[in-house]
This record gives structure tokens, C-alpha cells and sequence, in this order.
């Protein structure tokens, strides 16, 4: 049944991914449909605590940044806590930000830091990666 749950995750993960490469806009589909996966097999209170301990920094970095992260981050994060849990949804979030970081640098460099610094990338690829990585690592299939 992990296998199955492993591979819906990741689908949905790779759609989210590629709708906010091409429209930077993650249909709310996605975040319900990652969240109904989260169904399977579960358990409940490592559940709802990932979703409010992976969502929760995402909805707090949109409000400090002022928009800059958008609503569809955090519905996708607070989903994938909920399937994750804590400790999934943790480093989900470190490997995902991590890899945009170094997306980011590599763009830099090739771009220009000047034009980068405005430019908005999308962040569902790089959280997608993490949270893929992450959910085989939980366990360990």
C-alpha cells in the first residue's frame, strides 16, 4: 500500500510542478488530491501535526515576505505535511528550499544577481523533489 500511496504523491507532485512551471499557479485540485492520499493508511495525529507544523512556516514567510510566497505553496506544504507528518514535512521543506537556493545561485550566476534578484521562481518543482525524496526516506522503500 506505501507503494501506491509513494507513487499517487508523486504524480501529484510532478503536476503541481509542472502547472507552476507553465501558469506559476497550483490548481487547488492538487493540494485536495495530495491531501486525500494522505487517507491512506493513516495516522491521524502525525497527520494533522504535519500538516500545521509544515504549513504553518510557509503561511508565516507569506505574510513576512508580503506575498512573495504564494497560497498554492502553502496548501501544497500543509498537504504534504499531512501525508508526511512532522518529521517528513521537515525535511521535505529543508531539501526542497535547499534545492531552489542552489537553483537559485546557478541562475545567478548565469543570469546576473542584478536581473535574479527580482525574478520569481517557481517553488512547487524544488518542494515536489524534496517531498518525493523525502516520503522514500520516511519509508524507506
Amino acid at each position: 500500500m506505501w507503494i501506491v500511496k509513494g507513487v499517487l504523491f508523486a504524480c501529484l507532485l510532478v503536476w503541481a510542478s509542472i502547472s507552476d512551471i507553465r501558469k506559476r499557479e497550483i490548481p487547488d485540485v492538487l493540494p485536495a488530491g495530495i491531501f486525500f492520499i494522505g487517507l491512506i493508511h493513516v495516522s491521524l495525529l502525525p497527520a494533522l501535526l504535519g500538516l500545521f507544523a509544515t504549513g504553518l512556516p510557509f503561511f508565516t514567510a507569506a505574510i513576512l515576505t508580503r506575498g512573495k510566497i504564494g497560497g498554492g505553496d502553502i496548501k501544497l506544504m500543509a498537504a504534504c505535511g499531512f501525508v508526511l507528518g512532522v518529521s517528513g514535512g521537515i525535511l521535505q521543506t529543508i531539501l526542497g528550499l535547499s534545492l531552489a537556493l542552489i537553483g537559485w545561485l546557478f541562475q545567478s550566476v548565469t543570469t546576473g544577481f542584478k536581473l535574479c534578484r527580482n525574478t520569481a521562481m517557481p517553488l512547487a518543482p524544488f518542494l515536489a523533489v524534496g517531498g518525493i525524496i523525502a516520503f522514500w526516506i520516511i519509508h524507506r522503500i
